[in-house]
């Protein structure tokens, strides 16, 4: 099990690797489709959205046409302590549980994102008055994605309410004087004026909305108002179709611009108009039912949150910003879908544009859990991701304590430990105290990880006549099972919030990474075996489940790369002459700590973006610091 002995001989043990999953679903390259993460989300989705998939209307999507990725992200204000709150992304928005213990039967219990506010100022909100500096999406707001020449959201940032200021307009809805829409922008942001966009249907000024101090036109009013079709507690009936009108937009955060768009490869005149959840476009040349839609913001927002879609060249993944209060990124709590009474319609409540508030570095707020021989012996310890406050969490054991693994609720830490006189798994509380042991048999069993929902533990035991093979039990440690069962060693489980759990195997002659279902079934791989055939192990899910950190010797040395969910597109990220072991992702997915001998036969802790610029070392103690877990700092 050995990934190299020399290693090995002094940790006492193999240098096998967990993961932290930290989303509960994610979008999957498959086919198959992905579930509603909550019985309230499909029912809001069913509400409008449902007749439209069946095709028993014929009208635009409001949320889009299925389900999309979804997680548990950072929410530092969760009433219920978490730090997080359930969220599901669709073409057009994002839906929200903020509050699980909330009145299911609310329509404000499913809510859906200030995502507008966000692309535009750049500002990613984690709580009610917390925000993490990005960049603004360089992203076209409306039409083809591969439209160089359209608007984008750092277009609108001079005409927009944002909480980097607003911009508000005088009342035209008033007045002797019929004023019509008939400004335009475009992708420098530029205002300008087109008199002959005033003969356009439904171009009229109709309303002007006093908390944001922006204009609606006639054609967005409509549809804002409309009534229709919806499904309704199973029965199909005419009603509002939004109600009230601004439950799934927000209101306006700016007036409408006419912008010359390309549109399935055409270039056509579109009236865009900017909102605190949506983005409103229309385009006259459609046909009826489809001549306002909502943007694609939701899509447009999980690619700028997830994947630095709309990224300026040479901007960090995640900048800093100085202030006050708790920061941190997406840890899954949820144990199962809870029973919802059935809600008959969603929104969110009006929210006029806030003030910023800065808070500090999402990095300084993490903390890692890894093991040690600071204190002379394979000790659990504790540090913040900037090398402060170190701390040993299990220096009251003679033996030796390793391979640490945050819970998803950041309560409890699982780990391996000989202190019994054979290596079992145990659980103790993320301070260190009351450990228990989990499981208890001759064969060794180390590397726990636990599933994204917390309810079960993968890991790996040499039970069976001295072979590595994963393992899964419940949390409390009970229903064991073998889920590997191969002739080699399969090692290093991480268990992904795609519901793929990945690990090393020998299966193929040498170590390489497959996948498979937590129940061992469909085993895929190798995923990633190289070029020159180079081994790859160690291998960690990022927080949506779509990217893999590993490492790889592909190209000679032992360095860290990183690839997509299936092994494509791996990429170098470190390149040196020592040997780099042990990468994880930090909960947003921004950084990637991972452990280094570049101190000459040592290793220790460094932190590098997660396009590996910006390497530092953060720990430095002349012993070796291993297998990382990291987590939400739980407390400031």
């Amino acid at each position: 099990m050995n990934h190299r002995q020399s290693r090995a001989a002094r940790a006492g043990v193999g240098l096998v690797s967990v993961a932290t999953a930290v989303m509960v679903l994610a979008s999957s390259a498959g086919a198959q489709a992905i579930p509603f993460a909550h019985p309230a989300f499909k029912r809001v989705w069913d509400r409008t959205d449902a007749l439209v998939a069946s095709g028993q209307v014929s009208r635009t999507f409001f949320w889009g046409p299925e389900p999309r990725a979804a997680a548990q992200e950072q929410y530092v204000d969760s009433p219920t302590g978490t730090g997080t709150r359930l969220v599901q992304y669709f073409d057009k928005s994002r839906m929200e549980v903020n509050n699980p213990n909330g009145d299911q039967n609310s329509p404000f219990f499913v809510t859906n994102g200030l995502l507008t506010i966000e692309l535009i100022s750049g500002q990613m909100q984690i709580g009610n008055n917390a925000f993490i500096n990005r960049f603004s999406a360089n992203i076209p707001i409306s039409g083809d994605t591969d439209d160089a020449q359209a608007p984008t959201y750092v277009s609108f940032g001079s005409v927009s309410n944002t909480r980097l200021g607003d911009h508000p307009q005088p009342d035209r809805s008033r007045g002797t004087v019929v004023q019509f829409a008939t400004a335009t922008i475009n992708k420098a942001g530029q205002v300008g004026n087109d008199p002959t966009k005033a003969t356009v249907a439904g171009a009229k000024i109709v309303y002007f909305e006093p908390a944001t101090k922006h204009n609606i036109p006639d054609v967005f009013w409509q549809f804002l108002n409309a009534t229709g079709p919806i499904s309704e507690t199973g029965q199909i009936v005419n009603k509002r179709l939004i109600d009230p009108w601004f439950y799934a937009s927000g209101f306006p955060i700016s007036d409408p611009y006419w912008s010359r768009v390309k549109i399935k490869g055409e270039m056509q005149d579109v009236m865009i108009q900017a909102y605190e959840r949506r983005v409103l476009t229309y385009v006259p040349n459609n046909p009826p039912g489809f001549l306002v839609e909502m943007g694609n913001i939701g899509l447009h927002y999980y690619d700028w949150r997830y994947k630095d879609a709309g990224k300026p060249t040479g901007t960090p993944a995640t900048s800093t910003a100085v202030g006050t209060g708790v920061v941190s990124t997406a840890t899954p709590t949820v144990t199962g879908t809870p029973p919802t009474a059935t809600p008959t319609r969603t929104g969110t409540p009006p929210t006029a544009t806030s003030t910023v508030t800065s808070t500090p570095n999402v990095i300084t707020q993490g903390i890692i859990a890894f093991g040690s021989d600071k204190a002379g012996n394979r000790d659990i310890w504790r540090v913040n991701a900037d090398g402060t406050e170190r701390k040993n969490l299990t220096l009251t054991s003679p033996q030796k304590d390793d391979y640490p693994v945050y819970s998803p609720d950041r309560t409890k830490i699982a780990f391996a430990s000989n202190r019994d006189g054979n290596f079992e798994i145990y659980v103790m509380n993320a301070d260190g105290s009351a450990p228990l042991r989990l499981t208890n048999n001759v064969g060794m069993d180390i590397a726990p990880a636990w599933s994204p929902d917390g309810a079960k533990i993968a890991f790996v035991s040499e039970r069976n006549e001295s072979q590595a093979d994963v393992y899964v039990m419940n949390a409390n440690g009970t229903g064991t099972i073998r889920i590997t069962d191969s002739i080699t060693e399969d090692t290093d489980p991480a268990w992904g919030s795609n519901g793929r759990i990945v690990f090393t195997s020998k299966r193929s002659g040498s170590r390489q990474l497959y996948t498979m279902n937590p129940d061992g079934s469909q085993v895929t791989g190798p995923i990633t075996t190289g070029t020159t055939g180079g081994e790859n192990f160690l291998a960690r899910w990022n927080n949506v489940g779509n990217r893999l950190v590993f490492v790889s010797i592909r190209d000679g040395n032992q360095e860290i790369y990183i690839s997509g969910a299936g092994g494509q597109e791996p990429t170098r990220l470190t390149n040196n002459e020592f040997e780099d072991w042990d990468p994880t992702f930090a909960p947003d997915g921004s950084r990637i700590a991972f452990s280094s001998e570049r101190f000459p036969d040592n290793l220790e802790w460094d932190v590098m973006n997660n396009d590996g610029s910006s390497q530092e070392r953060i720990t430095l103690e002349l012993t070796d610091d291993v297998h990382p877990s990291w987590s939400i700092r739980s407390t400031p």
